[in-house]
């Protein structure tokens, strides 16, 4: 964008909606007020939108002026639509079966495609806050051995690379952080990040009130200080402008506010930030291998996308040969802001979702054709007419794509709704977890989408039964009731309709069976542990009120001895991360007396603190050596519990235990193995469970923590008396959350759970569609053979060979349709390997179990058509032909 010219997109914008009699004129004069602010670009094109936003109604108004002073000239051209308009409807509503099954049929497909297209827009046409987001690019590492692609900086890592690149003209971090809000009514968590001084400067959004943060304020010493969110400065200040220099308690601490962020900070993963703080390093050793920054920067004059990419690739190698035990294997990757916000599996998700809603809407076409063309064998003699009395063949072509056109527009309005209810039942299903459905919303683009489709899709579904209504004689529609779509053309069409209705149901049916039983294996694997009664209550103590480890130890010993004197409860436990649903903390491992890995790339292990008697909650049994002690305090020898996994992986059948390993960088202290226990798998690991490694929570204290325990009466009966404990050690702590196991774990995979429900529904739609094509046209058929069933029967021909015959007939349509599907599901299965778990992408028995499901559901729609033609009296369907 040159910064000395209007923005192309504006002067465009208001070329369009002037009319041509003024648009050089008043486009002339806007360059002019630009120009005259130009020594300030960011003013001017500032200007220059506000001038677009008032050109409108003006615009608008010599619009209407111009179209009324010229409506004798189009009244020609307006009364005929108008005719054609009102006929469709006349039409439509002497059928209302068929206006009613077409039309619901359309609004599902309409509904779900712009369902699929709100989530996914804000992936692809994600609006992004930053001022000239083409030139934000986010800096991610990645590890291709350990399956990173979208990972985080370390502050040691963003401080090099920032003072050694040159790409870029602002460069900054950030990471996330929640305090616990004193002075301001009852205690409450907030949710907020710490980021660098210059974050507002690379997004270019500076407050809308105050100031930003200064260099110095993120040095250690400084005077804390904090910028509140624009919600937070409303609900907590009232808007009030003097709220500049007053102090908030962060964990204890004061904070002066400076300044209020713009409300356009609230994007994707800042979705609900509270407030934000200078972002200092804690102390000295803060390690490499803490890679949790989030980092953003602004492109210097002068430089492209693929050149910053290739700087941070070289500097990302130079750190690597400079930093070999925590960064070798790790590469930064510089990408736009947009690309950044979903992986290759998720994009890979997000083209499944457009490829199977496409599917949807191609079949309820097929269908809908289908029903125009039976439907228009019953008006030939109407046609017939029409044609006879002088109407032209694009004449009745014109009036046909009318009504379909109508079938169109009521079914897109209905579909809006769909799509709302679509968009409501996934964040219900996903637990109002997922981000990207929380953020899809039926706005312009949608609605914009939507009538594209309603456009687009009688062409689909309509034009070729009207070419086809419109093609025969006058004379022999008009002799017989035949007419317009008879005859073995007629026929053929119709089965071809039919067949690639099923082969494109069979090809999604299989995409949802495969994602299935995917995700069936995920939920139903072995966990190492029984979620059912397990409860957690999750605490997070103010660092400022817990500065010392000896402190938080002691609150979260009281808070376990509190929640043991609860009746319905069992002994209860510590662990920093929930067993199933929680990631933990992943650091390289190095293990005595054995040689690092080349490039000293230390494999990674997950790091869990536990209290002694955790495992005793869980119910995982010990394989070896023994558990963490009440003896394993912060005055004893450091030690270590390994899973079997860790176990197997270095050890490959020796005994670990009385063996040393370090976690983390060399000046770690070294942890004595003292035991091996049973794995316990998360719900999303890979093939195998991660490898994980337990240090006691009393050597280890963090200031948050789960305490859990197993339940006698449910989650509900202990919740206010698991709150009262903790209250009871500390009234004045936040209870962030209480939970079961089972949700917990259900959380952490609700999006996956919502993404197949998804396909289910289409999967199910797509055989209520196929079946019912196969029903209409069998029907359809059937009665145009009602004479020659009757001729049959009266000949003495058996009732069940002719049920054969009939079955012969439209299984040939069946198997065609379920061949092109085979085919087509194999060529598309290919691309899904890397979402399968423990399942092939060409699993036979969902492949063999959904040809079988489907060519029943059509065979049995053959069936009752079959059925119906041959209990017909011979001498009642001979007389009906006569």
């Amino acid at each position: 964008m040159n910064p000395h010219q209007p923005p192309r997109w504006a002067e465009y914008l208001i070329a369009l909606l002037l009319p041509a009699r003024t648009r050089e004129h008043q486009l002339g004069d806007l360059r002019e007020g630009f120009e005259r602010r130009a020594s300030s670009p960011e003013k001017a094109r500032a200007w220059y939108r506000r001038q677009l936003l008032q050109t409108v109604g003006p615009a608008i108004s010599m619009r209407v002026r111009d179209a009324f002073d010229n409506l004798g000239s189009i009244q020609p051209m307006i009364d005929p639509l108008r005719k054609d308009l009102l006929y469709a409807v006349r039409s439509l509503r002497k059928n209302p079966l068929f206006t009613l099954v077409a039309t619901l049929t359309l609004a599902l497909a309409i509904g779900v495609n712009s369902g699929i297209f709100s989530i996914v827009s804000q992936v692809v046409f994600a609006d992004v806050p930053m001022q000239d987001p083409d030139d934000v690019l986010v800096l991610r590492g990645t590890n291709v051995a350990q399956g990173i692609e979208q990972g985080r900086l370390s502050l040691p890592d963003f401080l090099d690379y920032a003072e050694q690149q040159e790409s870029f003209s602002a460069l900054s971090a950030t990471s996330p952080g929640s305090w616990v809000l004193t002075g301001l009514g009852q205690p409450q968590r907030l949710s907020g990040r710490h980021v660098t001084a210059n974050l507002l400067r690379t997004w270019d959004l500076p407050p809308i009130l105050g100031r930003d943060f200064t260099p110095d304020e993120g040095q250690l010493g400084a005077p804390s200080v904090a910028l509140i969110s624009e919600a937070f400065w409303s609900s907590q200040f009232g808007r009030d402008p003097d709220v500049l220099g007053q102090r908030i308690q962060l964990d204890g601490v004061d904070h002066t506010i400076i300044g209020v962020t713009d409300p356009r900070m609230q994007f994707a993963a800042f979705r609900g930030t509270d407030v934000w703080v200078p972002l200092r390093p804690e102390h000295d050793g803060v390690g490499r291998d803490l890679r949790a920054l989030f980092v953003t920067a602004r492109l210097a004059p002068g430089w492209t996308v693929p050149q910053a990419a290739e700087e941070a690739g070289r500097i990302a190698q130079r750190l690597s040969e400079e930093h070999p035990v925590t960064n070798s294997g790790w590469s930064i990757r510089a990408l736009p802001v947009r690309e950044s916000l979903i992986d290759s599996e998720g994009r890979l998700v997000v083209g499944m979702l457009l490829l199977t809603v496409s599917f949807v809407v191609l079949i309820a076409c097929a269908n809908v054709a289908n029903m125009l063309l039976a439907r228009s064998t019953t008006r030939a003699r109407e046609i017939a007419v029409r044609r006879a009395m002088g109407a032209s063949r694009g004449r009745i072509v014109r009036q046909l794509m009318t009504e379909s056109l109508v079938i169109s527009a009521i079914s897109a309005a209905l579909g809006v709704a769909f799509a709302f209810g679509l968009l409501e039942f996934l964040i219900y299903v996903s637990n109002g977890t997922e981000e990207l459905f929380l953020m899809a919303e039926l706005n312009t683009r949608v609605l914009l989408f939507t009538g594209a489709i309603s456009l687009v899709t009688p062409l689909l579904f309509g034009l070729m039964p009207a070419i086809r209504a419109s093609e025969h004689g006058t004379g022999s529609a008009l002799r017989t009731a035949r007419g317009a779509d008879g005859g073995k053309r007629g026929r053929r069409t119709r089965a071809t309709l039919v067949g690639a209705q099923i082969g494109l149901a069979m090809t999604l049916m299989i995409v949802a069976g495969l994602m299935t039983r995917s995700v069936s294996n995920l939920a139903n694997r072995e966990l190492g542990f029984d979620p059912a009664g397990g409860v957690a209550i999750s605490l997070n103590l103010p660092e400022a009120s817990y500065a010392d480890a000896d402190e938080r130890v002691r609150f979260f010993e009281q808070a376990v001895e509190a929640l043991n004197g609860i009746p319905e409860l069992g002994d209860a436990g510590l662990t920093n991360t929930l067993p199933a649903a929680g990631l933990g903390l992943r650091r390289g491992v190095e293990i005595e007396g054995r040689p690092l890995p080349p490039g000293d790339a230390r494999p990674p292990v997950r790091v869990v603190t536990v209290s002694p008697n955790y495992f005793d909650v869980l119910g995982t049994p010990l394989r070896s050596g023994r558990g963490l002690e009440a003896s394993d305090d912060a005055e004893a020898p450091r030690v270590v519990l390994i899973s079997q996994e860790m176990a197997d992986a270095h050890w490959e059948g020796g005994d670990p235990v009385g063996r040393r390993i370090r976690v983390g960088l060399e000046e770690q202290d070294w942890l004595m193995v003292v035991g091996v226990i049973s794995d316990v798998r998360g719900v999303l690991d890979d093939e195998r469970p991660a490898p994980n490694i337990y240090v006691p929570f009393a050597q280890n204290a963090g200031t948050r923590s789960f305490i859990v325990a197993r339940s006698r009466a449910g989650l509900e009966a202990v919740a206010a008396d698991m709150r009262s404990a903790a209250w009871s050690v500390d009234p004045n702590l936040p209870i962030d959350r209480i939970t079961s196991f089972e949700q917990a774990i259900q959380e952490d995979a609700a999006s996956i759970f919502a993404l197949i429900s998804l396909f289910l529904i289409f999967a199910a739609f797509a055989l209520f569609m196929a079946a019912l094509g196969v029903y209409g046209v069998m029907s359809y058929t059937v009665s145009q053979r009602t004479a020659e069933m009757g001729l049959r029967l009266a000949l003495g021909a058996n009732r069940g060979d002719l049920r054969l015959m009939v079955l012969r007939q439209g299984g040939r349509v069946v198997a065609m349709g379920l061949l092109a599907g085979l085919a087509a599901s194999l060529l598309l299965s290919r691309g899904m390997g890397s979402l399968m778990y423990e399942l092939s992408a060409t699993d036979p028995l969902t492949f063999g179990g959904v040809t079988a499901v489907l060519g029943v559901a059509a065979l049995l729609a053959n069936l009752i058509p079959a059925i119906r033609a041959t209990r017909a009296d011979p001498a009642t369907a001979l007389r009906g032909e006569l």
